[in-house]
């Protein structure tokens, strides 16, 4: 019996799915440069043929690693009202912010392994850079509303701090103690924002 249209779409979206999943698994494990698309439609149990069908090669596919990564991390990064106590609203920061990493460390090894890339990155980077810009813009808004003093230095110490946290936890997610790390920040940020 033929597949209805509802069903074939289905099957289209799940091939998309196992072969995004598999590069992104296969560029944070072995880089972007050394995965070919053969290893890309092995690992997605495809035939390689079929994967152009879905993505015109390598630029193509991380393109829509990125692009989806972002806007996952965009819809689930959801800072407290402006209205919140500063004290609340760095907690929830910082929490936020690591916590993308953990739901995602695939995607954020990949991320943190093509930076100084940008040439192999090229609209991902853009993505990064608004996410990165609007996490600092949050950051500077409570320092500021906190009354911390030197709010822009402090605000570029606690991006860099979460960051470099983020990075840490990316590249080693089973030796980094992300739970501790993250506790230390927050309870030294909430008591400058108290």
């Amino acid at each position: 019996m033929p597949k209805s249209e509802e069903q074939l779409e289905r099957v289209r979206e799940e091939s998309r799915e196992r072969i995004l999943r598999a590069a992104l698994l296969l560029f944070a494990r072995q880089g972007y440069e050394s995965t070919s698309i053969r290893e890309i439609a092995r690992e997605a149990k495809i035939s390689q043929g079929l994967m152009y069908n879905y993505f015109a090669g390598k630029d193509d596919l991380l393109r829509a690693i990125f692009s989806r990564s972002m806007a996952e991390a965009r819809e689930a990064f959801m800072p407290a009202p402006v209205e919140a106590p500063p004290a609340e609203r760095i907690d929830r920061v910082i929490r936020g912010s690591l916590a993308l990493v953990g739901r995602n460390v695939e995607f954020w090894r990949l991320s943190y392994s093509l930076r100084m890339q940008p040439s192999v990155l090229q609209g991902g980077a853009e993505e990064i850079r608004a996410w990165s810009d609007s996490l600092r813009r949050e950051i500077d808004s409570v320092l500021a509303t906190a009354g911390v003093p030197n709010a822009a230095t402090e605000g570029a110490v606690l991006f860099a701090l979460i960051d470099g946290v983020a990075q840490h936890h990316a590249m080693a997610p089973r030796r980094y103690p992300i739970g501790e790390v993250t506790e230390a920040i927050v309870a030294r940020y909430r008591a400058l924002c108290s």
